[in-house]
């Protein structure tokens, strides 16, 4: 009586007939897509990132090269008030001249 269990298999009544070969069907179907689908993702995904790389590169290069010129410009524009404030200050002086000295390194601090 204890051995009863035993005697035949319970996954036979399971997946027996129609059903387990619908399973069987599933399953490899799903595998064999699986399969066939992978290196087709995998190509596309790295078109996608070599494509998305590229147009980041140029994208970039072009949000830096119109920092850069708005920077130029700004500069521009603060040298020219810079020098209006000092030719306002003193239009008839001429520009001074800077004195240079040579350091001892005997010379204390």
């Amino acid at each position: 009586m204890i051995y009863s269990q035993f005697q035949h298999n319970p996954m036979q009544n399971r997946f027996s007939g129609t059903r387990g070969w619908l399973a069987f069907v599933i399953g490899l179907a799903f595998m064999t897509l699986a399969l066939v689908a992978l290196p087709f993702l995998l190509l596309f995904g790295a078109i996608t990132f070599i494509a998305l790389s590229l147009f980041g590169r140029v994208f970039l290069k072009r949000q830096l090269a119109r920092f850069q010129k708005q920077q130029a410009n700004q500069q521009y524009q603060y040298g020219e008030e810079f020098q209006e404030a000092v030719m306002k200050e003193s239009p008839n002086s001429a520009p001074r001249q800077g004195r240079t000295f040579e350091h001892n390194p005997n010379e204390p601090i």
